[in-house]
């Protein structure tokens, strides 16, 4: 099963939406999350945080090892894009906000159905390929390895 967390971000003026694979990490391996508007006075620190166009989140290292330990899951070198494209502590899609976004372009789309199934499918198809492409030219991490 598959959980979704939602958390504001140091300024508390966005929240984020994230996922935790197969529940082996939980909320308490996030430090800090920080939006493009609360990052900018960060002191990026590459040991514990990893930046995804203007997202920051911080890690706690010394939990996520803890956690991936007793899941019998080893890294030579633990960080946090491990972490993250692992996806064992990431976004609940491809953006921070994607979750809701998805929801609404889906629901506009899924009435073709009882219209028309072929069509649908069509659109239901092209509608994924252009989001990920999106996503991918806008430099989201996610997006970059599908």
């Amino acid at each position: 099963m598959c959980n979704n967390y939602r958390t504001s971000c140091m300024c508390g003026q966005k929240q984020a939406n994230l996922f935790f694979k197969n529940h082996i990490l939980n909320p308490t391996v996030l430090r800090n999350i920080f939006c493009p508007q609360c990052s900018g006075n960060v002191h990026f620190d590459a040991e514990s945080m990893i930046e995804d166009n203007g997202w920051i989140l911080e890690f706690d290292l010394d939990i996520a090892r803890s956690c991936l330990h007793r899941a019998n899951i080893y890294s030579a070198y633990l960080s946090p894009a491990f972490i993250f494209d692992q996806g064992y502590a990431s976004w609940n899609g491809f953006t921070p906000d994607e979750l809701e976004q998805r929801l609404v372009e889906r629901q506009q789309i899924i009435g073709l159905a009882d219209q028309d199934m072929r069509l649908y499918l069509a659109e239901i198809k092209r509608w994924g390929s252009a989001r990920v492409q999106k996503f991918r030219e806008a430099g989201w991490r996610k997006a970059q390895f599908c």
